[in-house]
């Protein structure tokens, strides 16, 4: 009794058996959930997870906060993620895969298919729909553009993922494409600079969304300005492609 007058006076939760029971059952209820809701947990994770190793890095983010934010315990969330490097890598997959899927056809050059899809349309309107998907993903993917600049930034263990396992192979075919395009006014030694710039470019509007809205007074992620972006990297392929 003398226990749970302190507890009082300090402020602190008293927290009986049957707390316990409900927390419990909160955690078996998240467990069994039908495989609708149980995706809807899996991407809202997923979301949290990507702003806030966006922010932090994978090293300063602990898995009770991408759970709390979820509105989940850290149980809970094991229940969909073996731990914070499997979340980390299916943060990657989900953001950077797609990535991957639209440029890795611009490096297969021995394709008979690709080959014959890219004779079917104009180059300028195939570059054109490819630029359009990118804008189109990172805008669905806001905090993805800022990770792969935190990691850029900061080094470590989970840069070398990040290339090795997705953005060297997309830098693989972008260089395939241009060494094929007739059009192509680099030389061997600019190519691997023009393909840098081209990231930078791209994830620039959307890692650099804070900075944007301050000097120009836009929001980057507005519908206008995505369809402005994707106008001005129409416009400015034709430049690099000496257009």
């Amino acid at each position: 009794m003398q226990l749970m007058r302190q507890r009082r006076r300090r402020g602190g939760p008293e927290v009986g058996l049957g707390g316990a029971r409900m927390a419990n059952a909160i955690d078996a209820s998240t467990a069994g959930t039908p495989s609708e809701e149980r995706a809807s947990t899996r991407a809202r994770i997923l979301d949290v997870a990507e702003r806030l190793f966006a922010q932090r890095g994978l090293a300063a983010t602990a898995v009770r906060d991408i759970a709390r934010e979820a509105g989940l315990t850290a149980p809970s969330l094991y229940n969909h993620f073996e731990g914070k490097q499997a979340l980390y890598d299916a943060v990657l997959a989900r953001g950077v895969q797609p990535l991957f899927d639209l440029i890795s056809p611009l490096g297969q050059e021995d394709d008979p298919a690709t080959a014959a899809a890219s004779r079917e349309a104009p180059p300028g309107e195939r570059a054109g729909e490819f630029l359009d998907a990118i804008v189109d993903h990172f805008a669905a993917h806001p905090d993805l553009a800022k990770l792969i600049q935190h990691e850029s930034l900061t080094g470590g263990a989970s840069l070398s993922q990040i290339v090795e396992g997705w953005l060297r192979p997309i830098v693989a075919g972008g260089l395939a494409a241009m060494k094929r395009d007739p059009d192509n006014v680099w030389s061997e030694d600019e190519q691997p600079m023009a393909v840098a710039a081209w990231i930078h470019v791209i994830l620039g509007h959307f890692a650099m969304a804070p900075l944007l809205r301050e000097l120009f007074g836009v929001d980057p992620f507005a519908p206008e300005q995505l369809a402005r972006h994707k106008q001005f990297l129409r416009r400015y392929a034709q430049l690099m492609m000496g257009g």
